[in-house]
């Protein structure tokens, strides 16, 4: 079934980027991650606050998988364990985020009628 398809992506048809983002003291990364070991499923972003950090940085996208910050590896993480460490990593933000290919219509630009 196509729900079950989409949680086994194979790797091919995933790409992964690092995102760099600098972020002022006391100011946020303005974006919500859900899951984490005790939730369904892997760490990904479900909100980007419009004109949040990670909005403006324009690399990141909801539903796009975070698979470690600063290094940490968020996969055996509880949500609530993410959710600490976002709010304590200092003002350099590393993020590696793994997306799926292909991207409907973004970090990929079809040119039509050439």
């Amino acid at each position: 079934s196509l729900t079950s398809r989409r949680q086994s992506i194979p790797e091919d048809l995933r790409g992964v980027t690092i995102v760099e983002l600098i972020k002022k003291e006391g100011s946020t990364l303005g974006l919500t991650i859900s899951g984490g070991t005790d939730k369904d499923g892997k760490p990904r972003v479900s909100n980007l606050r419009p004109g949040g950090l990670a909005a403006r940085s324009d690399q990141l996208n909801v539903g796009d998988y975070i698979k470690s910050v600063n290094g940490i590896n968020l996969t055996k993480l509880r949500h609530e364990e993410i959710i600490s460490l976002l709010k304590n990593v200092g003002e350099r933000v590393v993020l590696e985020v793994e997306y799926e290919l292909p991207p409907s219509g973004r970090r990929l630009t079809i040119v039509l009628g050439l």
